[in-house]
């Protein structure tokens, strides 16, 4: 995602978004904007206004006044900021399914592009914005390093009980004392129209650390506790529960039994799922000779971008290539058979256990060359789910057009055309 800036960011939201967000925002009560000016200066004056408004802050007398405007004007920059990071399709799609019916939400969606219209998720529907946040959020960091899945009871009720998910939150924070957490734990609970899933986000006092950070104009070194995150969503048709959590399998164990213990109220019992290993020695023949037509999908080229090998059955050294991203160039097979002595020797001594692939879709209507790339692992781990609402299908089709998933792995896939 391109680096944010707010000024940027501001310019592409016109009026009324700009105006709605703005009235609606607790800033607002210390901004005094002419609304009457020319649409095309309003983004700019805005800016203007914010930056005045932190440059007044030191000759504020009231300590009082001048710490809740410097709080304020922190908001307001973070806001931005989310909306920004929110400002795409798969946002925008959950957004849509969450308010079906929801004719003001329609009539926003109608004349507004995908930053507009987060930001108006934001100022007007704080709560689905949130829990849209919250899961896309954790979608990244599945399959992950730190993420596992188990199959438990299907159809369990959970308590929405405030005191009782505190006391969930509370045991939780106790797993992580040995690396220094405190005390103070934030729970948060999000369901997802979509799907059904139930979605717990815990947030516990992290150890203290030292930051280094800018504070009018001066360099300062602050001490502060980041938020160590843990999260557990629950998928009720299926009884699939997915969890993100810190600190290896065992943790992962605990945090299902306090789940059983203190949400569900009963004792539960987790079976492990495995990941489906991804066959990425099936990569090593080379990528321009599919084994079925991926053209219906819009696919042009696939090439292996990047490439990590390691030794099979011996500890030894690992080797990484990586390619020139440009379509007519040897992918990093072809470079990495280059550079041993033999291909024997090659094939028969080392397995492919990272790859990253770039894959080249047929032009857009203004003759713009497109492409999408994503990470895979033999362990099963990939950052597919990562990727838009449109190219996840095609990366799980390419996927099993080059035999590195079978035909069974292959997710249900969406109407792409």
């Amino acid at each position: 995602m391109k680096v944010f800036n707010p000024r940027h960011f501001l310019r592409h939201i016109s009026m009324p978004t700009l105006r709605e967000f703005t009235e609606a925002h607790v800033l607002n009560a210390n901004l005094d904007i002419d609304w009457e000016q020319p649409a095309d200066t309003l983004p700019t004056a805005l800016a203007d206004a914010i930056d005045a408004l932190h440059a007044s802050l030191p000759y504020l007398q009231l300590r009082e006044e001048r710490k809740a405007i410097e709080h304020n004007i922190g908001l307001w920059y973070d806001d931005l900021r989310r909306a920004h990071i929110m400002s795409h399709e798969l946002a925008i799609k959950e957004f849509q399914f969450a308010c079906q019916g929801d004719a003001l939400v329609e009539q926003a969606f109608a004349m507004r592009d995908d930053r507009e219209k987060a930001l108006w998720m934001l100022a007007f529907r704080d709560k689905v914005f949130r829990d849209t946040e919250l899961h896309l959020a954790f979608q990244a960091k599945a399959n992950g390093k730190y993420w596992k899945k188990h199959r438990i009871q299907p159809g369990l009720s959970l308590s929405r009980d405030r005191e009782k998910l505190e006391a969930f939150c509370q045991q939780v924070a106790k797993l992580y004392k040995k690396v220094g957490a405190g005390e103070s734990t934030h729970i948060e609970l999000s369901e997802r129209v979509m799907d059904g899933s139930i979605q717990l986000t815990i947030y516990v006092e992290g150890p203290v650390t030292a930051m280094a950070q800018f504070t009018d104009n001066q360099f300062k070194r602050i001490s502060t506790r980041l938020a160590l995150e843990t999260a557990l969503v629950y998928h009720p048709g299926s009884g699939i529960v997915e969890t993100v959590v810190k600190g290896g399998a065992k943790n992962h164990t605990a945090v299902l039994e306090l789940f059983g213990k203190h949400v569900i109220e009963n004792p539960i019992i987790p079976e492990a799922i495995e990941k489906k290993r991804y066959q990425l020695n099936a990569l090593l023949d080379g990528l321009m000779q599919p084994f079925e037509d991926w053209s219906r999908y819009g696919v042009e080229k696939v090439r292996l971008r990047r490439a990590r090998f390691c030794p099979v059955g011996m500890a030894g050294v690992s080797y990484q290539v990586e390619a020139d991203s440009s379509k007519e160039h040897a992918d990093a097979v072809r470079l990495a058979l280059q550079t041993f002595k033999t291909n024997h020797a090659f094939e028969a001594e080392y397995h492919l256990e990272g790859a990253s692939l770039i894959v080249y879709t047929t032009s857009s209507e203004n003759n713009k060359p497109q492409h999408f790339s994503f990470d895979l692992y033999s362990s099963g781990s990939s950052t597919i789910k990562n990727l838009s609402a449109r190219n996840q299908p095609i990366a799980n089709a390419v996927l099993r057009a080059l035999n590195v998933i079978e035909m069974e792995e292959q997710i249900d896939e969406v109407k792409i055309r």
